[in-house]
């Protein structure tokens, strides 16, 4: 018990306890008692901590004007990131000037097998022609180093899924003529690309590496034209088509010959070239005799692609060389 006691307060202020004296037993099992509890409240209170820091935190959605504290993570290993595509002039420009040939050739493989020219042959260079125009746009759209020239070759991605469609057509006198009409513009969107890359690396070794690029894409035209005037498909301009494109493959091939830069290796692929063309002129000449003639059509067409494997390896010895 405690009681208040005025007159021992020597302050005068409040009041002064003055203990009630407990025995001795019964102050140490209130004391006891006592300090149980408060170990009992202490370990509650740590239980619960553990708890609280073990349970798993819901999953929330950020709330709206709230503030967003940072959570410290553990540092992860670095995840490795595909390199970025880099632009390489030469490398990119005999991709591009491949772009042309590529779609002529496609053409030019869909009319042999409508007309039934050397069809196994042609099924194989249509199957091929079609994954690598594919797998190199891929890669020019990847490594275009302006925006002008990537809008470009964006157009010819859509003009190329246009152009799929048609082809993947049974191969009739209806459906090349179709692609043949759409043929003509993927062939000039891809001259359009290779050009400006032209323009974009402007060299001597670039000139000499899109001059070769024009005549392997020649040579799979004039095949083309060829099988186009027999199958009657744009006869109307057909003629006019051939007589250009012959020279322009004159013209091309004159400036390689006349070329400073020329290896001794160059200048005997470049021989090899030209005797080539004379052998496509030998089957042209027959084939004007005798328009109907289907072995003079292969010859044609196989000389057509000699000169287009001989023109691979100039393009590549001019892309090798130093800039």
């Amino acid at each position: 018990m405690l009681t208040a006691n005025i007159k021992n307060n020597p302050s005068g202020i409040g009041f002064y306890m003055t203990p009630y004296t407990v025995p001795r037993a019964r102050f140490s099992g209130l004391f006891i008692v006592a300090t149980l509890s408060i170990f009992a409240i202490l370990l509650s209170a740590v239980i619960s901590t553990r708890v609280q820091a073990q349970a798993p935190t819901p999953a929330v959605g950020p709330v709206k004007g709230a503030v967003t504290v940072p959570v410290i993570a553990q540092p992860k290993k670095p995840v490795a990131q595909p390199p970025k595509s880099k632009f390489n002039a030469s490398t990119a420009l005999n991709k591009a000037a491949r772009q042309p040939m590529l779609a002529e050739r496609i053409t030019k493989s869909f009319s042999m097998i409508g007309q039934k020219v050397l069809e196994p042959r042609a099924r194989r260079q249509l199957e091929d022609s079609l994954k690598e125009f594919d797998a190199a746009l891929k890669e020019l759209l990847a490594t275009s180093p302006t925006a002008e020239i990537r809008e470009n070759y964006e157009l010819l991605d859509q003009l190329f899924g246009d152009y799929k469609g048609i082809e993947a057509k049974p191969a009739t006198l209806a459906s090349a003529k179709e692609l043949a009409e759409q043929n003509e513009e993927l062939v000039w969107i891809s001259q359009k690309g290779a050009m400006m890359i032209q323009a974009y690396a402007k060299s001597p070794r670039s000139d000499l590496i899109a001059t070769a690029g024009d005549l392997r894409t020649l040579s799979q035209r004039i095949a083309k034209l060829y099988l186009f005037r027999s199958g009657g498909i744009r006869s109307d301009v057909v003629a006019n088509d051939l007589k250009k494109a012959e020279a322009e493959y004159r013209n091309d091939m004159d400036r390689l010959l006349r070329a400073a830069q020329n290896s001794d290796q160059l200048k005997s692929e470049l021989a090899l070239a030209e005797t080539q063309w004379l052998f496509l002129k030998q089957g042209i000449d027959r084939l004007n005799a005798n328009k109907s003639s289907p072995i003079e059509l292969e010859f044609v067409v196989k000389a057509c692609d000699n000169i287009l494997e001989v023109m691979e390896r100039v393009t590549k010895l001019y892309e090798a060389m130093k800039a």
